[in-house]
């Protein structure tokens, strides 16, 4: 097996355990607000999906990383000059110090929460759409946009799911 295929191989599983928790985070955050107190066990449940969380954004940044250094050391520098790798670059930096605030408690949690789905659903969707025909500004912009909308999409969940 080549360089390649392995960092295709981890950037995909990175990337399918960060959307996937990131997913259930909220579905379990949720679910464990509705009876007003997280359990233990409710707890234990969002500490084992955060771990997975954690473990796929570092498996996401270290096979990006060498991509990087794939595309440098065989002449493929032209490639860092995409305007989408550089969009999921910004994307996975803001996953990173989201991440880094969430733990620190240095941000609320519904940004938070907003910007770690928008945020990996941003990347896995960068990831898979081939031929991007946008500017970096242009997908920041539908990033930022994604991300308000997030939030009042997850208010409007918590809200409904939360009534008593």
């Amino acid at each position: 097996m080549d360089i390649y295929t392995i960092l295709i191989l981890t950037h995909l599983v990175g990337t399918v355990l960060g959307v996937g928790s990131a997913t259930f985070a909220e579905i379990f955050y949720l679910k464990a607000l509705k009876d007003g107190e997280v359990s233990p066990d409710e707890g234990a449940l969002l500490k084992s999906t955060y771990t997975v969380l954690r473990v796929g954004l570092i498996l996401g940044v270290l096979s990006g990383f060498g991509f990087l250094l794939l595309y440098r050391f065989t002449g493929q520098e032209e490639r860092l000059l995409d305007p989408k790798l550089w969009a999921k670059m910004t994307v996975i930096v803001i996953l990173v110090i989201n991440a880094l605030m969430l733990q620190l408690h240095r941000i609320p949690m519904w940004l938070g929460a907003s910007l770690s789905v928008t945020s990996w659903y941003a990347a896995m969707i960068l990831g898979a759409w081939h031929g991007v025909p946008y500017s970096y500004i242009e997908i920041m912009a539908g990033y930022i946009v994604a991300v308000i909308v997030m939030i009042f999409v997850l208010e409007f969940i918590k809200k409904t799911y939360l009534k008593k």
